[in-house]
């Protein structure tokens, strides 16, 4: 079970974006305007290590927003191409996502008003 809110109606910047994974022996919250922090961590035998400084958000001048990760992506395309790595994804695991929120959106429908 799980519960997904979401907005594209946020007025001038990103909000927060967050993902909680709440589990019989532990939970984790990874949040933060640009979901790049890690806000709790308590799970079993485990200790959480002290993690690198992300990168900046983009700055796109008017507008500031979304994580500035990009260049990874790009850059494993690239050595992909170039045979010296393999991807670290494919079309099918994003069709997943796109799968899970179709899902979403016919439950919902189903749902009575």
């Amino acid at each position: 079970m799980g519960c997904i809110n979401y907005s594209t109606a946020v007025w001038d910047k990103n909000l927060e974006s967050s993902l909680t994974v709440i589990g019989s022996k532990g939970s984790v919250k990874i949040g933060g305007q640009y979901m790049d922090q890690v806000e709790h961590c308590h799970i079993e035998g485990y200790t959480m290590p002290e993690l690198d400084p992300t990168n900046p958000a983009n700055d796109y001048g008017a507008y500031k927003g979304s994580a500035n990760n990009h260049g990874y992506i790009i850059d494993n395309v690239v050595d992909t191409l170039k045979g010296r790595t393999t991807l670290t994804t494919n079309a099918l695991e994003g069709l997943k996502v796109v799968e899970i929120i179709e899902r979403i959106y016919q439950k919902r429908d189903e749902q009575p008003v």
